[in-house]
């Protein structure tokens, strides 16, 4: 099992690497 945690400022492009791990088949939890 792995677990990512991605973190940054706003705009940051955190949701568009959301996104990629979900099109990936990973679980995400967006805060």
């Amino acid at each position: 099992m792995s677990l990512f945690i991605i973190s940054g400022l706003s705009g940051s492009g955190k949701s568009i690497a959301l996104q990629a791990l979900e099109d990936m088949e990973h679980y995400c939890i967006d805060n």
